[in-house]
């Protein structure tokens, strides 16, 4: 058995375009701005238009650090194979190389990278102190 269901017809009146625009035009959902809101926003718009343009990054004057950091990374890149290439065959044979192998070299520039390391250290004290003089004005 089927319930007999009936849809309601829906009558609808029609607008009038009149009756539409004045629908629109009311002004009882009128949303209005909290009192000084205006001033406020024009206040912030006109201290952003007076800021001045912000300054472009130097890449003229990063592209030499740059260009460094390249160049030691390829001449670490470089060193790396040159020491692997070095290595004994026996190491080389079997795939596993051992600390000594690596330590070797560095054990007989011990003096060479001491002082590098001490050059460093002195360069990154001074910078920073610099550093320090001048935030502290």
């Amino acid at each position: 058995m089927k319930p007999n269901l009936t849809i309601p017809k829906c009558s609808t009146p029609e607008l009038t375009d009149g009756e539409f625009d004045r629908a629109l035009a009311a002004d009882h959902d009128a949303i209005v701005p909290s009192s000084g809101f205006a001033d406020s926003v024009m206040a912030a718009v006109s201290h952003e238009t007076s800021a001045p343009v912000p300054l472009a990054f130097p890449w003229v004057r990063a592209l030499p650090g740059l260009v460094a950091a390249i160049v030691a990374l390829g001449v670490l890149i470089a060193a790396i194979v040159v020491l692997l290439q070095s290595a004994p065959a026996r190491h080389a044979a079997g795939l596993s190389i051992s600390l000594q192998t690596f330590s070797a070299p560095m054990f007989r520039q011990a003096p060479d990278v001491l002082w590098l390391a001490v050059s460093l250290a002195i360069s990154a004290a001074s910078l920073l102190f610099c550093r320090r003089l001048i935030s502290s004005r």
